[in-house]
């Protein structure tokens, strides 16, 4: 009753009000097209009326750490002069939010929490987040475009400068929520088993109970029946025996194998450490696509590409990491059966070799560089909420910050890191070097 009436109040206030107009019409396949393709950097207002609505944001995210309860504060919107009201609002992250200093956190925005089918440009959520550990701005962006240009279904993203209750924030990365909206545009069904890999989901198997699982797989379509075909995957993964449904299976039966190599290709060549072939077994969606019948990888979360951190190697380790690299901290169960079959090994060193060839670049790296850094530069240097100096910035796209030598206290610089792995990856496999590139 509560919310109806504020509806009401709303649209006598604010008659000229439609919540969804932009999107009438829209085909969902082009939602976001707007928002993500146009070439400019976005500008998002949010404003609450609450007294206090920062300390509220932490009580709800303290909230969610500890006892798994999901709130969002609601306040309006505005996104470059578009106006959105009774939106949900809620600050997020693990590190992003622990370690980042100050009051720029990342933020998830809802715009359909409090008034069903509102939308962005077609979209229900994005997401805001602070670039941390990034002094450049650019590796979350450059990582997921790369995967994106591959036809790989990854979030899109693009920049937005943000004020909250009319301070500004400073600039952020606006990227994609993976929903069935994403699933949807992306393989053309929403309707299949969906999960997100939460902290520890190895794909160890555990047994024949769904509890073992439901911690570290979160059912996004929260279907009970959907376990049944994870569990079936974590099978023919760990090549289970005396499962009956499982034992005549291969791994591209139910997996899309092909698509899996080539962002764990993409993912070693950028170092983003915080990804299941590398150091952390988290940050990816399984979709079990319908058409095909089998799960799809779907990551996110770039921000630590071009190994921004990493408590494990210093700079030079770090750049010539093998691409066959397994931390010895987890369970490996999927990158020890793709890498232990030939066809598979073969596959993705002949993808890793074409993009070191022709796509993972000196030339080509350093031109999109250069391009984003002209876009963003000015807002870099108005955001005085960011982790790092102007200096820090112009520095860390050509040369690393901190100690090269030690361990997680250096940042490596964009294009220096890239010229070095790019010269790694070529040696291991025994690809010749063919000039300039």
């Amino acid at each position: 009753m509560h919310r109806l009436l504020q509806i009401v109040i709303l649209f006598i206030l604010y008659p000229s009000l439609t919540f969804s107009n932009e999107n009438s019409g829209q085909k969902d396949s082009l939602a976001g097209g707007r928002m993500f393709d146009a070439d400019i950097i976005h500008e998002i207002r949010i404003q609450f009326l609450q007294c206090a609505a920062w300390d509220s944001l932490f009580v709800m995210k303290k909230e969610r750490d500890s006892l798994s309860i999901r709130r969002y504060l609601q306040g309006n919107v505005m996104v470059d002069g578009n106006q959105y009201f009774s939106c949900g609002v809620r600050i997020k992250g693990e590190s992003s939010f622990d370690f980042y200093p100050g009051k720029k956190k990342s933020l998830k925005i809802k715009f359909g929490e409090f008034i069903k089918k509102q939308k962005l440009d077609g979209l229900k959520t994005i997401n805001l987040n602070n670039a941390f550990r990034d002094p450049s701005f650019m590796r979350e962006k450059l990582y997921l475009d790369f995967m994106r240009e591959e036809g790989l279904p990854v979030p899109r993203c693009t920049y937005a400068n943000v004020y909250f209750n009319g301070e500004h924030l400073g600039l952020y990365l606006v990227t994609e929520e993976v929903d069935r909206g994403f699933l949807e545009r992306n393989f053309q069904n929403k309707k299949g088993a969906f999960f997100k890999g939460e902290p520890n989901s190895t794909f160890t198997y555990l047994g024949e109970d769904q509890l073992l699982y439901e911690q570290d797989y979160k059912n996004k379509n929260e279907s009970a029946n959907d376990y049944t075909h994870l569990m079936e995957l974590i099978r023919v993964i760990n090549g289970t025996s005396g499962m009956a449904s499982s034992d005549s299976l291969k791994i591209d039966d139910v997996f899309n194998v092909e698509s899996c190599l080539k962002i764990f290709a993409i993912s070693s060549l950028f170092l983003n450490v915080d990804t299941y072939n590398l150091l952390y077994p988290h940050n990816y969606y399984l979709y079990k696509n319908t058409r095909t019948k089998k799960f799809e990888w779907i990551p996110y979360d770039g921000n630590y590409a071009l190994c921004a951190f990493s408590p494990v190697f210093n700079l030079n380790e770090a750049e010539n990491l093998s691409v066959f690299y397994e931390h010895d901290s987890f369970d490996h169960p999927l990158t020890k059966l793709l890498f232990s079959k030939a066809e598979y090994r073969k596959f993705y060193t002949d993808y890793i070799a074409y993009l070191v060839k022709d796509k993972f670049t000196n030339r080509a790296l350093s031109n999109e560089i250069e391009v984003l850094a002209r876009k963003i530069r000015r807002s870099v240097y108005y955001d005085s909420h960011k982790m790092y100096s102007n200096a820090e910035f112009e520095k860390n796209i050509k040369s690393s910050i901190g100690d090269e030598n030690d361990a997680g206290a250096f940042i490596p610089g964009l294009e220096s890191f890239i010229k070095q792995r790019i010269k790694a990856v070529k040696k291991e496999l025994g690809i010749k070097e063919e000039g300039n590139q």
